[in-house]
C-alpha cells in the first residue's frame, strides 16, 4: 500500500503515530509504552514531555524499513556501478530491476520509499504544529525541538527530491479535502529544504553542547553539512563552499584516526560523526534496524541475506595498497572483526562472494541482525571535507581543495607512505587450526595480488568446503603467509597485521623490499600441508600520494576520492548523476543508462493514478 499525502490527517491518534518507537540512548528517553487510547494530536501537546516524545517519533522513522533499509539501499547502492543486487540470483525481482535499470513505476521500491519518507515528513509536521501549543515548557528546549524537526523534515525531503524531482510539499497536517497536493517544482522543493535547514542552523546547538545521552540528535554542524550538500546538488558551489567551510571552522569535528575500525562500535558517534541514525540491539526488538541484516553474509557464518554486494568496478577503484578496500569489502575466508575467530566461507549459491563490511554487525548482537545496533552513518566529516574540496575547486580555490582532499587521503594511508601492492588479511584461528600452524608462524596472508604482487607471483588464499564426514571445515588448497619483510638488510618478522604495517611504515617510495612467503597447501581434508618457501623483491610505490592536480583534473580527483572514501554508504547513485558521469560509468558496469530518463525515478504508479501527479519523463 502506498503512503501518500492523503494519510497526513490532523486527527491521527498519537498512539498509532508514536508507539512503539523511541529515541535511543537516553535523551528523556524512550517513549512511554502505555497506550494512549483516543488521545489525538489536537489534545496531545499539553506537556514538555509530549514535545520531546513527538520529536523522538520523528527520529524513529529513520530506522524504518522503507527509509533506510531494503528499497532505499537498492535505490542508492545496488542500482549503481559500485554494487550488485547480490543474494540469490533470482531473489527479489524489484531489486533486480533496479540493478539492471529495467524498473518501471509499478516497482514496489518506489511506493515503499515514497511512503516511508512522507511518513517522516508527517511526523515532523505534527511536531512543528504541536510543540508551539505546549502551554508551559523550557523555551530553549522548545526552540531546539522545533529546530530538530525542521532538520528532519529537510532530511526526508532531500531524499525525495533527489529520487523523484519536485514532489508535493506538505508542511502541515492536512485537513479532509486537502489531500490532493500537486507536485512542486524541483526548485520549490529545494527552497523548502533550504529554509528548513536555515531554521535548523539558527536553532540547533553544536555537537559539543549536547550531553552524551543525546548523542545522535541533529546539530548545527549537521544542518550546515546538509545545507552544503543541498547546494552541491544544485551546482551552487559558492554557497556549498561557505556552508562546508563553516562546519570545518567550527572545530567540532575531526577525522577518526583509524579507517579500519571506523565502522565498528568504536567508531560510532566518534569525532567524525556529523549525523548518524542511532540504533540499539536489544532482545525486545524495538530500537534496532534491519540495515545490517539485508547486507550481512549469507551462508557461514549466517549474518544476513547477502544483498548489496560490492562489484568488480568497486574492487578495481581502489589504488594499490589502499587500506579502505579491505575495510569496505568482506571476502571469503576473512576473519570477522568481532573477535569471534570465525571466517566467511564461500557460498556456492551466490555468484558474487563479496559483502559490505561497513554494515557488519557482530555475531554476538543480542537482538540478532534483524534488530541490529549498527548505526547508519549518513554524514561523516570526511564527506564534509570532500564537499568543501569540490566546491573550492569549482570556485578557483585549488589550494584549499587540495588541502581538504589530501586530509582524507592522509587519514586513509595512516603512518605509511609506501606500499608493496599486497592486500593482506588476518588469518582466522579456524584456518590456522586446519593447517596446524605453530604459534611462531605468521597469521598474515595475502588476500589480493595487486600491482606488485601480481608481477611477483604471490597467490591469494584458495580454500574449499570440506563436504566429507571429516569435521575439518575446509581444505586449504593454497595460501601464502607473509613471514618477513626485508628492507635495507633489516629483516622484520611478520606474525600479525600490526607487524606488516610497521614494516610498511619503515618503507619509502621507490625503495625495494624482499618479501619472504610461506606457501602452504593441503591435498585432502585433514592432511598435513606441504610447504614451499618463496622470496620476492618488489619496488615500493607511493601509497595514496597527495593530489597536486588543478582545475577539472582536481574536480575529477575529488569525485574519485568520494567513490572510494564513501563506498557502500548509499551516496554513489545520486553522486554520479549530479556529476554527469552515470552514462559512462554504468556502461562500464554493463548497464544502459538512458539520458533524460534515469536521472529520476518514476513517481509511484498508485500516486499518479489516485492523485493525477505528473509522471517523470520516460515512464
Amino acid at each position: 500500500m502506498t503512503f501518500s499525502p492523503r494519510f497526513l490527517l490532523r486527527s491521527v491518534t498519537l498512539a498509532a503515530l508514536l508507539a512503539p518507537v523511541g529515541f535511543q540512548l537516553g535523551c528523556d528517553s524512550f517513549l512511554d509504552p502505555v497506550p494512549r487510547g483516543e488521545l489525538t494530536s489536537d489534545r496531545f501537546f499539553e506537556t514538555e514531555a509530549h514535545a520531546v516524545q513527538a520529536t523522538n517519533a520523528t527520529y524513529a522513522v529513520l530506522r524504518d524499513w522503507n527509509v533506510h533499509v531494503f528499497a532505499w539501499i537498492g535505490m542508492t547502492d545496488m542500482v549503481s556501478d559500485q554494487a550488485i543486487k547480490g543474494s540469490l540470483p533470482t531473489a527479489n525481482a524489484q531489486l533486480l530491476a533496479l540493478d539492471d535499470l529495467t524498473f518501471d513505476s509499478g516497482n514496489t521500491s518506489f511506493s515503499g520509499t515514497w511512503g516511508g519518507y512522507y511518513r517522516g515528513v508527517f511526523r515532523a509536521n505534527v511536531a512543528l504544529e504541536g510543540i508551539p501549543r505546549v502551554p508551559t515548557m523550557d523555551e530553549a528546549l522548545r526552540a531546539r525541538l522545533l529546530a530538530e524537526n525542521h532538520f528532519l523534515r529537510a532530511y526526508y525531503y532531500s531524499f525525495l527530491v533527489r529520487a523523484y524531482g519536485g514532489v508535493p510539499l506538505v508542511t502541515e497536517p492536512l485537513e479532509r479535502g486537502e489531500f490532493e497536493q500537486a507536485r512542486a517544482t524541483r526548485q520549490e522543493t529545494y527552497a523548502l529544504i533550504e529554509a528548513d535547514l536555515q531554521a535548523a542552523v539558527a536553532g540547533l546547538p553544536e555537537k559539543s553542547q549536547y550531553s552524551a545521552g543525546d548523542a545522535g540528535r541533529a546539530t548545527k554542524g549537521a544542518a550546515r553539512s546538509m545545507l552544503a550538500l543541498t547546494h552541491l546538488y544544485q551546482n551552487e558551489y559558492e554557497e556549498a563552499y561557505q556552508a562546508a567551510s563553516a562546519v570545518i571552522a567550527s572545530g567540532e569535528y575531526s577525522l577518526y584516526p583509524d579507517y579500519t575500525t571506523l565502522f565498528t562500535d568504536a567508531g560510532e558517534n566518534s569525532s567524525e560523526s556529523v549525523f548518524e541514525v542511532q540504533t540499539v540491539s536489544t532482545a525486545e526488538n524495538n530500537a534496532g534496524s534491519q540495515y545490517s541484516q539485508i547486507q550481512g553474509v549469507r551462508g557461514t557464518p549466517n549474518l544476513g541475506w547477502g544483498f548489496n554486494q560490492p562489484s568488480d568496478q568497486l574492487e578495481a577503484a581502489f589504488e594499490p595498497g589502499d587500506p579502505r578496500r579491505e575495510a569496505t569489502i568482506f571476502y571469503p575466508w576473512e576473519q570477522l572483526p568481532d573477535g569471534s575467530g570465525e571466517a566467511i566461507q564461500v557460498n556456492p549459491q551466490l555468484t558474487n562472494q563479496r559483502y559490505n563490511q561497513k554494515a557488519f554487525d557482530p555475531t554476538t548482537s543480542p537482538g540478532n541482525q534483524g534488530n541490529s545496533g549498527v548505526n547508519i552513518r549518513r554524514v561523516r566529516y570526511a564527506d564534509v571535507l570532500l564537499v568543501a574540496a569540490e566546491a573550492a575547486a569549482r570556485t578557483g580555490r585549488d589550494g584549499e581543495a587540495q588541502r581538504y582532499l589530501n586530509q582524507v587521503r592522509a587519514r586513509a594511508r595512516g603512518n605509511a607512505t609506501a606500499t608493496l601492492g599486497l592486500g593482506i588479511e588476518a588469518l582466522a584461528p579456524g584456518i590456522a587450526e586446519v593447517l596446524a600452524l605453530a604459534d611462531t608462524t605468521s597469521r598474515v596472508f595475502v588476500r589480493n595480488a595487486e600491482a606488485g604482487a601480481a608481477s611477483a607471483g604471490v597467490e591469494p588464499l584458495d580454500a574449499t568446503r570440506n563436504t566429507s564426514v571429516n569435521p575439518v571445515p575446509v581444505v586449504v588448497n593454497s595460501i601464502d603467509l607473509v613471514a618477513s619483510v626485508i628492507v635495507s638488510s633489516d629483516t622484520m618478522q611478520v606474525l600479525t597485521q600490526a607487524d606488516y604495517q610497521a614494516a610498511m611504515a619503515a618503507l619509502s617510495p621507490g625503495q625495494s623490499a624482499t618479501v619472504e612467503v610461506i606457501r602452504l597447501s593441503q591435498s585432502a581434508p585433514g592432511a598435513a600441508p606441504t610447504r614451499t618457501d618463496l622470496s620476492f623483491t618488489i619496488a615500493a610505490e607511493p601509497l595514496l600520494p597527495d593530489v597536486t592536480a588543478s582545475g577539472d583534473a582536481l574536480v575529477t580527483a575529488v569525485w574519485e576520492e568520494r567513490g572510494r572514501e564513501l563506498a557502500l554508504e548509499q551516496h554513489r547513485w545520486f553522486d554520479i548523476i549530479r556529476q554527469g558521469r552515470a552514462p559512462e560509468l554504468m556502461a562500464a558496469a554493463g548497464k544502459t543508462f538512458v539520458v533524460g530518463k534515469h536521472e529520476l525515478y518514476p513517481i509511484p504508479q498508485a500516486e499518479v493514478e489516485s492523485f493525477g501527479l505528473q509522471q517523470n519523463p520516460g515512464y
